[in-house]
């Protein structure tokens, strides 16, 4: 029905999305027309529609399924990217969190220098804790996010790096966050899509100011964001809501 490469476009057998798929499809499913050769599949109360559309040619009625990959894709990308806004404003409140407390016995407070800490220490903002301990500002899934490695997945597909200085058009204007090595000034990250195109196309930066910017760097947006230095949304950086 979808093809020998079928396995490609449905979730295996005891996967969250398909077991949520089938108690959708018993609470409801209809057929949604689109024209007179090509209709939708409707699942659920909240109008979600199948990616694989059905569509009628001379051979009668059948699953289109290139196009279903396709629609698979963009839809893979904006819910990617929508994550990655509220991931940007999660490393903002655990930078927050982690400049209240002295974390290395020097009485200085100041923000996390990396995203995962360093082994038995707290100098980034995920470290392991016990059942009885309270838990680090972020959570475990960003121990890979910023791998630059292609074949890693990052985290909700892109890849997250901490960056040290502002430049410019930055509120405030160019200057370094670091001072004898530790955070004072401020903080900012920036991500990027691991596969362009793929899990995501605009890259995404926030600053200690709280605004999140997103920008399309291309297909050699890896290389770019991996060059950059400082937070400054400059010309082509454009303002996201939360």
């Amino acid at each position: 029905m979808l093809g020998e490469n079928f396995r490609t476009l449905i979730p295996p057998v005891g996967a969250e999305i398909r077991d949520r798929f089938l108690t959708e499809w018993k609470t409801s499913h209809a057929i949604q027309p689109v024209s007179s050769d090509h209709v939708d599949i409707a699942v659920g109360n909240d109008g979600w529609t199948l990616p694989i559309p059905l569509v009628k040619t001379s051979k009668g009625w059948h699953f289109d399924t290139r196009a279903g990959a396709g629609e698979m894709r963009l839809r893979r990308i904006g819910r990617n990217e929508l994550a990655v806004i509220q991931a940007m404003l999660a490393v903002y409140d655990a930078q927050r969190e982690y400049a209240g407390k002295d974390h290395d016995g020097s009485g200085v407070l100041a923000y996390a220098t990396k995203l995962s800490s360093s082994p038995g220490k707290q100098d980034g903002l995920y470290w392991p804790t016990g059942p009885d301990e309270k838990p680090s500002p972020l959570g475990e899934a960003f121990v890979t996010a910023g791998a630059r490695n292609a074949g890693q997945s990052g985290y909700y597909g892109y890849h997250y790096r901490l960056l040290t200085s502002q430049g410019p058009h930055a509120p405030g204007g160019a200057y370094d966050y670091l001072v004898r090595g530790k955070l004072f000034g401020g903080f900012a990250v920036v991500a990027w899509p691991v596969r362009y195109g793929d899990t995501g196309i605009r890259s995404f930066m926030v600053s200690h100011a709280g605004q999140v910017y997103s920008n399309d760097l291309g297909p050699d947006g890896a290389k770019k964001a991996a060059a950059m230095k400082s937070f400054d949304p400059g010309p082509g950086w454009v303002k996201e809501s939360p």
